[in-house]
């Protein structure tokens, strides 16, 4: 296959998390697949004309590289800064002479949106990782000018970080590619202050009413390239509900986490009788290394040490930081090692015991996190962005408020107070996913290529060879009644196949622990210090059981009784039909005779959903036979690992209820049926968490009823169609209360009230509060 890959930067010009990712993704293409590999990337020498192209061939992977120069000297205006006519004159020459089968784009920023049409017009199919922010934030990692976290592009959300770029104009633009020549050949210190000096003076000279007409347009603009991409990647959940919030569809991202090269046999790592922290990466402002500095110095004398690996860089040329830093220069227990060549990074790792990511952006999933771990590096990372989804808080880590240097402090300390904790952390380490097993999957999308060269339908994924050995977690998720959590464990301890029992345990309650601790060798617990919702306490379970290797999970409510043979029928129905999720014939746990759900039915013109057969005699049941459903209730059901791959987690801000029925329908999208597994029987107790007559549960359910619906919608503006399902929901809903039981009926209706006031007002997560 002939595949084009673009990329903001490369190696060894460029050294970037995303530029090295894209580095390794051409190798492994051509070492892997045999594809022949042509990278289009950015090259900014002002020695060179503007827009010149040189070509080379990368050393490493063997694949042509075509560098175009570009320095922004020749820049007129704000809009030609991501979509430039002239760079697009020269990738449609490159396009024509490579004439690929498909394009994999890591990043636009520096060369042109263009590229994209471009493709468009040549009937190549476009994938595109989504390795930032910068198709909805020129700024690329949602902070704003005062580095706080934005929150998103909506007007007049981007003016003011437009504002001065979009004012100046062309003899702005002008007059800073002047001052740019000048200041490179001053001393760093006077450089620094020069362009300082300018950027204030631009500042002062603009305003926000141009800038925000200029961020409406980029927005515009940005949706206009979404739409015309085929596929797209996010390495987290997190970056994929965001562009879905952005307007991009569901079904047309996928959630796929980075994979990294083996970083060689055995790292050996000497003892030390300090706690050995470690910061590997640029020193930027928005990678916070001050924020570690600031805790490391309140760690007791002489109990750690602390070394950065990293050169200082600007962020979008904003040079205040580096006094921050370099006072800190002349500190000899701080060591500053500047740049490290990528091919060193297992010698950093080797030199120490932890490594702590600060950043204070909502990164996406760093893939230093992912390194560290492979070389059984336990990490201490912000708990933002999509951090959460590979470092498990207590388990390969240790979370702490972003920002905030007193909670990285506190994580210090443990580390250094509880001697065996780093040890505890290193054995939590499971599985980090490779490079080849990343590549396969995002391979997989691009189809089959054709005789005559070009690729087929964009999407499908081949498959070859037998399926490994099945290793299935179940995941327990318990929520203050240890006592019917023991009840299911002890049932599944009984399963054929055997399994490996995960228990989350979603809130803090040391009872609890230390009660669902002493169940066996094959039970890991998991604490969460607070409630997660059944989304976000199952989150964890199923972070841990990836991180484990297992290839299905399957997911248990506490109040469940599983028989031994359920989990054996359940792998049965999904070999038989290819399916991704399976759920057994759910009965009543206090009436056995009683149907719960065979599977759960949507009506996308009412929004209307139930579980198939609830309340049924099963005595005069129509016999189940293996079918596909909707969906599958999320009190029971076996997923394998490729819909998470591709899927991702469960939706957090749902946070009880629906979120089952939204993963279920995300698979299906992404063409992983669910099925209802005629032999496996299964028995729910219900409502023991928030309990059957409780308000609260009329409140999640009218106002994930009405998120899902709208989602299942494409999230369109509203129409007659729209308008018609919400209010029949509502109506649903209301109707619901006035038969239900517990409360006064005026408390019910309110609670269905506030729940679809919540969901106009986009307030989800536990009672509006937002995901944890």
């Amino acid at each position: 296959m002939r595949i084009l890959l673009v990329v903001h930067g490369f190696p060894p010009a460029a050294q970037g998390g995303t530029e090295i990712y894209a580095s390794v993704h051409a190798r492994t293409l051509r070492s892997r697949f045999g594809d022949d590999v042509f990278v289009v990337t950015r090259d900014q020498d002002p020695s060179r004309p503007e827009f010149a192209t040189r070509l080379t061939t990368d050393t490493r992977s063997g694949a042509s590289v075509a560098w175009i120069n570009n320095t922004f000297r020749r820049t007129r205006n704000f809009s030609e800064t991501y979509a430039n006519p002239s760079i697009d004159a020269v990738a449609a020459r490159l396009i024509d002479q490579f004439e690929p089968d498909v394009a994999h784009i890591h990043h636009l920023t520096c060369l042109s949106t263009g590229i994209v049409r471009l493709l468009g017009a040549r009937r190549v199919p476009i994938f595109m990782t989504l390795h930032d922010y910068w198709l909805m934030c020129h700024r690329g990692q949602l902070l704003d000018l005062s580095y706080r976290v934005c929150r998103g592009p909506e007007p007049p959300g981007c003016a003011n970080c437009v504002g001065e770029a979009a004012e100046i104009g062309a003899a702005g633009y002008a007059g800073a590619a002047v001052i740019r020549s000048v200041a490179a050949r001053l001393p760093p210190g006077i450089s620094r202050r020069v362009i300082g000096g300018a950027r204030r003076l631009a500042q002062s000279l603009t305003s926000t009413r141009r800038g925000l007409g200029e961020a409406e347009w980029r927005v515009s603009h940005m949706r206009e390239i979404c739409g015309a991409v085929t596929r797209l990647f996010a390495p987290s959940e997190h970056i994929r509900q965001r562009f879905i919030q952005f307007g991009v569809p569901a079904d047309r991202i996928l959630t796929s986490p980075y994979g990294i090269e083996p970083l060689g046999a055995g790292i050996a790592r000497q003892p030390s009788d300090r706690l050995r922290i470690g910061f590997a990466g640029s020193l930027m402002v928005s990678k916070a290394p001050h924020l570690l500095i600031e805790a490391f110095q309140r760690l007791p004398s002489g109990t750690a040490t602390l070394d950065l690996f990293g050169a200082y860089s600007t962020y979008h040329g904003d040079d205040r930081y580096w006094p921050e830093l370099a006072k800190w220069a002349n500190d000899g227990r701080i060591r500053f090692h500047g740049g490290v060549p990528h091919e060193r990074i297992p010698e950093v790792f080797a030199s120490i015991d932890v490594l702590v990511v600060p950043s204070i952006w909502p990164e996406t999933s760093p893939i230093v996190i992912r390194e560290a771990l492979a070389a059984g590096v336990p990490v201490v990372a912000s708990r933002i962005g999509g951090i959460p989804e590979t470092v498990v808080d207590g388990v390969n880590g240790i979370l702490f408020n972003p920002g905030d240097a007193t909670d990285l402090h506190r994580a210090l300390a443990r580390l250094i107070a509880e001697p065996g904790l780093v040890d505890t952390l290193r054995r939590g380490i499971g599985p980090v996913r490779t490079i080849e097993e990343d590549v396969s999957l995002t391979r997989g999308q691009y189809g089959p290529t054709t005789t005559a060269g070009k690729s087929e339908r964009p999407g499908t994924t081949a498959c070859a060879g037998p399926a490994p050995p099945a290793r299935t977690s179940a995941i327990v998720l318990s929520y203050g009644a240890p006592e019917e959590a023991i009840l299911a464990i002890r049932s599944l301890q009984h399963s054929r196949p055997s399994l490996r029992i995960i228990v989350v345990e979603n809130g803090a309650d040391p009872v609890s622990r230390e009660t669902l601790s002493t169940l066996g060798d094959d039970v890991t617990v998991i604490q969460t210090g607070k409630n997660l919702g059944f989304s976000g306490g199952m989150n964890v379970g199923i972070r841990k059981a990836l991180a484990d290797g297992a290839t299905h999970m399957f997911l248990v409510n506490s109040d469940m009784i599983v028989p031994p043979d359920c989990v054996a029928q359940l792998h049965a129905a999904l070999d038989a039909t290819g399916a991704g999720l399976a759920g057994p014939v759910v009965l009543s746990r206090a009436v056995p005779d009683r149907a719960g759900t065979l599977g759960i039915s949507y009506r996308p013109s009412t929004g209307r959903m139930k579980h198939r057969s609830s309340g049924a005699y099963v005595p005069l049941m129509d016999a189940p036979a293996n079918r596909t459903v909707d969906a599958i209730s999320g009190c029971a059901i076996l997923v394998r690992r490729e819909v998470i791959d591709v899927v991702g987690l469960l939706d957090e801000e749902y946070f009880f209820t629906f979120e089952d029925l939204d993963w279920c329908f995300r698979a299906r999208r992404a063409g992983f049926e669910s099925v209802l597994a005629a032999q496996a029987i299964a028995y729910h107790a219900g409502g023991r968490s928030i309990g059957d007559t409780s308000p609260r549960r009329l409140y999640y359910a009218a106002r994930n009823h009405l998120r899902f619906a709208e989602r299942e919608g494409g999230g369109r503006p509203a129409g007659p169609a729209s308008w018609w399902r919400g209010t029949s929901i509502v109506a649903l809903n209301l109707a619901h209360a006035v038969k239900a039981s517990g409360g006064s009926l005026p408390s019910r209706l309110a609670a269905v009230a506030r729940g679809t006031r919540d969901h106009i007002a986009g307030r989800y997560g536990e009672d509006g509060r937002g995901p944890k």
